[in-house]
Order: structure tokens, then C-alpha cells, then sequence
């Protein structure tokens, strides 16, 4: 039985990652093209509303949906009720966002954002109901359905977007892009998830998710907030420039670093949830979790870091070399994507919300100390991007000491598990960093660069004895013959 739900476990792991990093990839294609259509500084106007957006996802998506997927048992109008909540919460904060777009464009020096905002808030309607349909088929373990509808949204909504760009070449064809990609996800999820809300609403029940809930949701606004202040500092302090450099290095360390964070987070938390009651258990699948973790994004982060020159003059041309620097110190934070998100998940599946939210609150007030001083000492973009790296280990430390009171899993001990995948991406990053100093061109440079990587981790981890290694290869045998 257990060897079964390791496999469950580890294909769900492998098509959540699949899907993130298709949606992430295609986004990333999407977004080079619109680069190369575009300017930088319309790329800075997007990044500003995206911000506000984002924030007003976290508010309708950020705690209901988790109470749903936590929660031991749930009913269909359990999730009727929490899409009224989220439809309602949604609501609001379209009407905020009309309401206080002229004073986020005054603020910003007035570069025209009023319009695009009020119309790009309408998607949050859409959100509302993509959560409770995340939130089901989430619940359900089914990351294969959820792979095929994303990445069917995201290749129709690019070609939108990339359409848009060709007739108008202005912040509108991004709006379009985002906006579409919303609508359609939420279209296609609906046949999949064979779910539509019904005219229904339990008091008893918001109330008892609520109790859960609102301590997630608090965590999530922090979050939300911290992640993207860097964004609204970047934009008022510097140029729009500064911060479609930053932004794009942002999105494409995010390619691979998110999609890792999303697929922990969607695929861990209903198992760990299960398991909630028992600490050897949370133990064991936690330690399996930032093990095998580690094993995948610490050499993609470091791989992609030392790519990064090549990768950007190829891809976006030499307009956006500047963006270099951002990949660099960004993809290094991100190294740490596995370790912190295993222990927010395990520390959420046991139904610990309360412990969660003091937590978050802990992280972000020390992260917003780094970034402070970064910001206001140095008084520089690049400066705000090592904060970033440095902030990023900071909380390892923050959440892995939280865990050795919680499990008596400790950072050292931590350091135990992901040590062996640590030192050889560390010397893959030095190897293929020295390749981009020979005298050729580009594109013969990072594929020399890429294979060069995957031989020497690969070779480093059959020397450090990584079991990791072993179980991925059985792993992908699996697929390549379930799909044969």
C-alpha cells in the first residue's frame, strides 16, 4: 500500500512540475516575442498593475481554497459555499480597485494606468471560480487533468496575446494576453472539473473553513505583499526600465523556481494533510519532500544562472542584458524554493494555521528589514536584487529552526538531507559558468553550457551516492512506458 502511494505521490509530483513548467515555459516563449514587440518600459507599466492584481488574487484565492483541500471531509456545497465568499471578496475588490486606480496613477506619476486597471481588475471574477476548480481537482490528486487544461489556456491565450501585440503594440495586447489566459484556464477547468456552483450557502460550514481560512488568508496577503513590494519600490524609486529588468529576470528564474514552489504546495499538502495526525509520518514524507526537491531545482537554479548571458542575448537580444545580474542574484534565492515551502506545507497540512500565520509574520518583518536596508542605504535596483538572495536563506533559517521545535528537524539537520545535490550543482555552476569565457558564439555556448550541466551533476551524483538520481530515472522509465 505504501509503495503504491509513493508512486501516486511522486506521478502527481512529476505532472504538477510538468504542468507549472509548461505553463511557466510557454509563458516565457510568450513573453520573448511580446519583448521583441515591445519596449521595456511598457513591460514596467504591466509589472505595476500586475502587482495590484496579484494582491487581489491573494485576497479571493488566498484561504477558503486551502481549507477546502485540508479540511478531512468535503462536500459539493462546501465548495458552493466558498465560491460565494470568493465571489463576493472579488466583488469588493474590483470596486476598491476602480476606485483608487487615479491614485495608484498619480502616484506613479500619472503613465496612464487607470483604464488598464479598472479593466484588468474584471478578471478577478474569473479567479474566483478557477480557485474552487483548482481547489477540487487538487483535492482529487488529478494534476494530469490540471496540466492539460493549463497549458491548452496558455497556448490559445499567446496567441492572443501575440496577435494583440502585432495590431497594437502598447500595454493593451499584455492586458489581453494575462486577461485571456484567465478566462479561458476558468472555461476549460469547468468540463474538466465537472463542477458548477450551486445556489447554496452554509453558515455552519463558512464558519468552520473560515476558522482555518482566515489565518491562511492572512498569510498569503503577506505574502503576497512582500513579494511584490520589491515591484512598487523598483517603480517609484527607479526607472520604468529598472524594473522591466528586474521583472524579466524575475519571470524567467520564476520559470523553474516557482513552478517548483506551486507543484510542492498543490501536490504535498493533500497528502501531508491526510497524515496530519501522525508526526513520523509528516516526518518522513517531509524529508522524502525537500530531498527530492532539491535534487531537481538547486542545479536548474544554479544551471540557469550561469546560463543566464547566453540565454538572454539569445533570447530577448542584447536590449535586455541588464536583466542578467537579476537572473543571477534571484535564481541563487531560489535555491531555496524547496527547503522553505516543504516546511510551510507540513507546518500547514497539520492543521497548524495559527502557528503558520505568526510564522509569516515572523519571515516577512525580518525579510522587510534586508530589503529596507537594501533599498534605502545602497539606493539601488541591483542592491534591492542581493537583499532578495540574502533575505531568501534567511528564511530557511527562520522556517527550519520553526521546524525543530515542531518535528525536532532542525537546519542542520535539513542540511543533512539536501547536502549531497548543494555541492554538486555548486560545482556544475562553476564548470559551465568558465564555458561562457571561450571565443564562440552564443548559441554554441549554452548548448555546450546545458549538456555540459546535465553530464556533470548527473556523473557528481552518482559519486556522492544521491539516491535521487536513481528514483528520477525510474521514475521517467515509468512514464515513457505507461505512455508507449
Amino acid at each position: 500500500m505504501n509503495c503504491r502511494r509513493n508512486k501516486k505521490i511522486i506521478i502527481s509530483f512529476i505532472y504538477k512540475f510538468l504542468e507549472r513548467l509548461i505553463v511557466k515555459g510557454i509563458g516565457l516563449l510568450i513573453s520573448i516575442i511580446l519583448a521583441r514587440l515591445l519596449l521595456p518600459k511598457q513591460f514596467g507599466a504591466i509589472a505595476i498593475l500586475l502587482v495590484f492584481i496579484d494582491i487581489g488574487q491573494t485576497f479571493v484565492q488566498g484561504g477558503l481554497n486551502s481549507a477546502l483541500v485540508q479540511s478531512k471531509e468535503t462536500t459539493l456545497d462546501d465548495y458552493s459555499t466558498v465560491f460565494f465568499i470568493s465571489l463576493f471578496t472579488a466583488i469588493i475588490t474590483i470596486i476598491i480597485l476602480w476606485i483608487f486606480a487615479p491614485v495608484i496613477d498619480i502616484y506613479y506619476e500619472k503613465i496612464g494606468l487607470v483604464l488598464p486597471l479598472r479593466v484588468f481588475s474584471l478578471s478577478l471574477i474569473f479567479s474566483a471560480f478557477n480557485s474552487i476548480q483548482v481547489a477540487k481537482l487538487q483535492r482529487e490528486m488529478k494534476f494530469k487533468q490540471i496540466m492539460i487544461c493549463s497549458t491548452l489556456a496558455s497556448i490559445i491565450s499567446g496567441i492572443i496575446g501575440i496577435f494583440a501585440a502585432f495590431i497594437e503594440k502598447n500595454i493593451w495586447s499584455l492586458i489581453i494576453y494575462y486577461f485571456s489566459n484567465t478566462v479561458i484556464t476558468c472555461f476549460v477547468m469547468m468540463f474538466v472539473s465537472k463542477w458548477k456552483p450551486k445556489l447554496v450557502f452554509s453558515v455552519s460550514r463558512a464558519k468552520t473553513l473560515f476558522s482555518y481560512g482566515w489565518k491562511m488568508l492572512v498569510s498569503s496577503i503577506l505574502c503576497s505583499l512582500y513579494n511584490n513590494i520589491r515591484s512598487l519600490i523598483i517603480g517609484k524609486l527607479f526607472s520604468q526600465e529598472d524594473l522591466a529588468y528586474y521583472n524579466r529576470g524575475q519571470q524567467i528564474s520564476d520559470t523553474v523556481g516557482n513552478t517548483l514552489d506551486i507543484t510542492i504546495q498543490s501536490v504535498m499538502f493533500p497528502v501531508l494533510s491526510e497524515v496530519q495526525d501522525s508526526d513520523e509520518r509528516t516526518l518522513g514524507l517531509l524529508k522524502k519532500t525537500i530531498s527530492f526537491g532539491s535534487f531537481i531545482i538547486m542545479p536548474a537554479m544554479l544551471g540557469l544562472a550561469a546560463t543566464s548571458e547566453s540565454l538572454v542575448s539569445i533570447l530577448l537580444t542584447d536590449k535586455w542584458l541588464p536583466s542578467v545580474f537579476y537572473i543571477e542574484m534571484i535564481c541563487i534565492g531560489n535555491m531555496t524554493i524547496p527547503l522553505v515551502s516543504s516546511n510551510l506545507v507540513a507546518i500547514k497540512s497539520m492543521g497548524k494555521s495559527d502557528l503558520y500565520m505568526k510564522l509569516e509574520v515572523i519571515r516577512r518583518i525580518a525579510m522587510l528589514v534586508v530589503l529596507s536596508v537594501s533599498a534605502i542605504f545602497f539606493d539601488s535596483a541591483k542592491a534591492i536584487a542581493i537583499g532578495y538572495f540574502i533575505s531568501a536563506w534567511l528564511d530557511f533559517v527562520i522556517v527550519a529552526t520553526t521546524m525543530n521545535y515542531e518535528l525536532q528537524y532542525g537546519v542542520i539537520e535539513q542540511f543533512r538531507t539536501f547536502y549531497k545535490s548543494f555541492f554538486a550543482a555548486i560545482i556544475m555552476c562553476i564548470v559551465i559558468k568558465e564555458i561562457a569565457y571561450l571565443k564562440l558564439c552564443s548559441l554554441v555556448i549554452l548548448l555546450l553550457q546545458i549538456i555540459c550541466g546535465i553530464v556533470l551533476y548527473s556523473f557528481m551524483s552518482i559519486v556522492l551516492k544521491n539516491e535521487n538520481i536513481y528514483i528520477l530515472k525510474n521514475i521517467l522509465s515509468r512514464m515513457l512506458k505507461t505512455s508507449k
